[in-house]
């Protein structure tokens, strides 16, 4: 992790810098703040049913948003869901918050609704909120391009619609982790089919991103 941190630094690559690993007591302390701050502000996230300092009993707030995509059969059905994802990361921003890891498998469906899971890191530690921001959506489209492999041009639209969205500073600090994932997504070429598919995502942040700043 400090290596990261190292080369992150160095690229000024704010937002891929990772968060300092935690003891499970400060674990439970971040996701219970991170659950009370995202409440706060009107966000989905899990009740607090009880707990201690190295334990957290948490509501269910409905499936995994990772396993409705996997189910989902149509491009139709996938792309509808992709595109709530989005708008749902672009409501939080506004509205001030940010997440510890975005990825697919931290997103719920509730009712229709969004929610927020495996909040145990903070983000803010070690980099500034439009760092933060622009993080969840590197790593919510790292995680879901491979929902749309058989379709890469309807996702491609769904990131660029999501960019056009964005504040400028969001923007920025993702134009600062570009040149990072040009230099890696060859890479991904020649590797299994799950880093194969990570580079399809980096290829589609990187070719929208240059369209949209």
């Amino acid at each position: 992790m400090a290596v990261l941190r190292w080369f992150a630094r160095r690229l000024g690559a704010n937002a891929l810098l990772a968060p300092v690993p935690l003891t499970p007591e400060d674990a439970c302390a971040t996701e219970l703040a991170m659950i009370t701050r995202l409440k706060n502000i009107g966000v989905l996230v899990p009740e607090v049913l009880e707990s201690g300092k190295t334990h957290l009993v948490l509501s269910d707030i409905g499936i995994l948003f990772s396993a409705e995509c996997r189910s989902s059969k149509s491009i139709e059905e996938r792309s509808a869901l992709l595109q709530q994802g989005f708008e749902a990361l672009n409501d939080l921003h506004r509205r001030g918050g940010y997440l510890s890891q975005a990825f697919a498998r931290n997103l719920t469906l509730l009712d229709g609704r969004i929610g927020f899971i495996d909040l145990e890191e903070d983000p803010r530690k070690v980099m500034s909120l439009h760092a933060a921001q622009a993080r969840d959506i590197i790593f919510y489209v790292h995680s879901t391009a491979r929902f749309m492999a058989d379709a890469p041009q309807i996702y491609a639209q769904l990131f660029e619609s999501c960019l056009s969205k964005l504040p400028q500073e969001i923007k920025v600090e993702i134009a600062y982790v570009v040149p990072v994932l040009q230099w890696l997504e060859p890479i991904t070429r020649i590797l299994p089919e799950r880093a194969r598919m990570a580079g399809m995502a980096w290829r589609q942040m990187i070719r929208m991103h240059q369209t949209n700043v």
